[in-house]
């Protein structure tokens, strides 16, 4: 098994957490599963999450989107680390 990967946070990320779990708690408990679920398998090989390269988005931009829920978090991969640049509802993601 490799290592876990490190997660990282934007301050763009952690704005968007703080404004959407003033509206739903439980998005506290959905942010400790999903940073469990990238730090183990954030490229989802495993095929048993809600997690999709996107296409046609950059590198900086969050090429990766884990999905829970109606909400999106916006990712990129850079060797063993792991950033996270946003967490919005789904209406409010793209």
């Amino acid at each position: 098994m490799s290592s876990p990967f490190r997660v990282l946070t934007t301050t763009a990320f952690e704005r968007d957490f703080r404004k959407s779990s003033k509206r739903n708690p439980e998005l506290l408990t959905a942010l400790e599963e999903s940073l469990a679920i990238l730090q183990k398998d954030p490229h989802n090989r495993s095929a048993q999450h809600q997690i999709k390269k996107l296409a046609g988005v950059k590198a900086g931009e969050g090429q990766w989107r884990l999905r829970w829920r109606d909400y999106r978090l916006r990712y990129d991969i850079f060797g063993e680390e792991v950033v996270l640049h946003s967490f919005r509802h789904r209406r409010e993601a793209y």
